[in-house]
């Protein structure tokens, strides 16, 4: 157990490493400034002309364009001088529009027909194409056509340089979102990968996957919002299926992660949010299939759920934490305080820059083009490292107090003759069911000839006889939730949930087991009444009326077995 802790502490400790150097790298900027390649970014001197021969002259950064709708074109242009540059290309960034690109009339490049012509959303795209060798006195015009309703707004500034120089400006230009986004993307490959094994070996624990999702989700949003998908594998279709899907699914992992980690009433709260979530997404997935309407379509709609499942979100948080902080049984508050402070700063710096998208794309002079994701990239890295810290912190520090507590309550809620729970623990957990209203089956079960095997075989072998019955309920319900010894041959069985749809089948497997014990023991045959009851058929009431009802169940099936017949099954 030690190794297994100090291990993921190492994990923890390398990531956070990790991350450390990441903001070294980040903020080394006195030799990379000096190095910085040279280009031009022309943003005066363009004559801006609209679909309806309006023309006049404007900064690109400060346009006034406003929205370019489906089938409207806007074009600039503008004499270009000498310069300094060996075979200079221009570099132009569109959002979902035709781009043509033409110098003296002659067209020398073009972006985006094909994706339009097939009914395909138009991605982003770095536009670039060379000059040649003979621009000079050349009238350059970049014509965008919008290929949606209110496709993109704002026009970018145009870069002139050589090819390697306005690739190095751009990968300097994001480098801190490069990194950023790597980084999550392969942690969050990491931490899905692992997954399993905490599925498998600790009661379905979900939390590490949904951990990975939400790494994965902003590592592939970050990337394919400065296009760096793209520009790595050349592929700008895949760029924007990154683009949307990640964009769609982030808070659905949030929600997912949050259902994972929380019980009760806040696990309803959330799974609720996850399956509104994960309907919401594939009703946009169908209606983009089907060509009703694009994904695109929907980014203001998506922002304003996200805003406000954010804001309801860190409420509850805030809400189920003040109501647990006086709580005596919390046991990783600590850990829990630092990543609801991740949560709450990763809402708040991704709250300014979808207030600041939407500014720029509906009522700024700027445009959309101009939008950047500095609260979500930051947000993320003080999201990822709470939640590393909070890993940590949980593995350094909980290892002690966990076997404490699990010796306290072994020897306050523990049958010591069967090792079974006790009567104090099952109804500690009957007034748990109680007030949390799970679904939840409670099987009552009554060892038959315990006082006969006392009095004719001893007590010895009466002891024997409950412990051997202990076991064989331990094999049988083995993923139970609770398996207790009420007192003297008096025994309950408690499934929650899933584990509770089918108890006739689970007696059908206990009443297997028993036969195997009788066929090896030769002192006492294993017997068994039992009863049991669903939470529905008590409808309002509590778990404590639902056993009853089981042990009256129980009760009948021991009369009818009166005497020295013995219960058997027949399947």
């Amino acid at each position: 157990m030690e190794y297994r802790h100090s291990h993921k502490s190492g994990i923890a400790f390398f990531l956070l490493a990790l991350l450390f150097t990441g903001f070294l790298f980040i903020g080394y900027n006195d030799h990379i400034t000096r190095t910085t390649p040279n280009y031009l970014t022309l943003s005066d001197g363009w004559t801006i002309t609209r679909t309806d021969g309006t023309t006049y002259t404007a900064p690109l950064t400060n346009s006034g364009l406003g929205m370019v709708n489906e089938g409207e074109t806007v074009s600039i242009s503008r004499t270009l001088e000498k310069f300094d540059f060996e075979h200079p290309c221009v570099s132009y960034f569109s959002i979902r529009a035709v781009v043509n690109i033409y110098l003296d009339q002659e067209l020398i490049y073009s972006f985006g027909q094909d994706y339009y012509d097939t009914n395909t959303t138009v991605p982003k795209k770095i536009n670039v194409a060379p000059l040649g060798d003979d621009y000079e006195g050349k009238t350059l015009k970049i014509q965008l056509t919008g290929t949606m309703k209110a496709a993109f707004s704002g026009l970018s500034p145009v870069s002139i340089g050589t090819r390697a120089d306005l690739m190095t400006q751009r990968s300097l230009h994001i480098r801190v979102s490069f990194f950023t986004g790597i980084f999550l993307f392969t942690l969050g490959i990491i931490f899905i990968i692992l997954s399993p094994y905490l599925f498998f070996y600790h009661n379905h624990d979900t939390r590490l996957l949904f951990s990975g999702l939400i790494a994965l989700t902003l590592g592939l949003y970050i990337l394919s919002f400065y296009l760096i998908i793209d520009g790595l594998v050349d592929n700008p279709l895949l760029n924007i299926i990154c683009d949307y899907g990640s964009l769609y699914n982030i808070p659905t992992a949030f929600m997912g992660y949050l259902m994972s980690v929380h019980t009760g009433k806040a696990k309803k709260i959330f799974t609720g949010l996850f399956i509104f979530d994960v309907f919401l997404f594939l009703s946009s997935v169908v209606l983009h299939i089907l060509h009703v309407r694009r994904f695109a379509a929907y980014t203001i709609i998506l922002h304003v759920f996200t805003v406000a499942e954010s804001i309801l979100v860190v409420f509850l948080l805030i809400h189920f934490y003040l109501k647990s902080r006086h709580d005596s049984e919390q046991k990783n508050m600590s850990s829990d305080n630092i990543f609801l402070v991740g949560i709450v700063l990763f809402a708040l710096l991704s709250l300014y820059d979808i207030i600041n998208y939407n500014y720029l794309t509906y009522f700024s002079s700027k445009g959309e083009v101009y939008a950047e994701l500095n609260g979500i990239t930051i947000g993320s890295l003080i999201l990822i490292s709470c939640l590393l810290v909070s890993y940590l912190f949980f593995n350094i520090y909980s290892t002690n107090y966990d076997s404490l507590q699990s010796r306290i309550s072994n020897l306050a809620y523990t049958d010591p003759l069967t090792g079974l729970a006790n009567r104090a623990r099952c109804e500690q957990m009957m007034k748990m069911l109680t007030e949390e209203k799970d679904a939840y089956t409670i099987i009552s079960l009554d060892l038959n000839k315990l006082k006969q095997v006392n009095d004719t075989l001893g007590h010895h072998e009466g002891d024997r006889l409950l412990t051997g019955f202990a076991t064989i309920l331990s094999d049988c319900f083995w993923d139970a939730n609770l398996i207790g010894r009420m007192g003297g041959d008096e025994f309950v069985v408690i499934m929650i949930e899933d584990r509770a749809l089918n108890a006739t089948k689970r007696i059908h497997e206990l009443y297997s087991l028993i036969n195997e014990w009788n066929h090896k023991e030769v002192n006492f045959s294993y017997s068994v009444s039992y009863g049991y009851a669903y939470s529905h058929e008590v409808p309002n009431g509590s778990a404590q009326e639902v056993y009853m009802l089981a042990d009256n169940r129980m009760y009948e099936m021991k009369r009818e077995h009166q005497g020295d017949r013995e219960v058997t099954l027949h399947a």
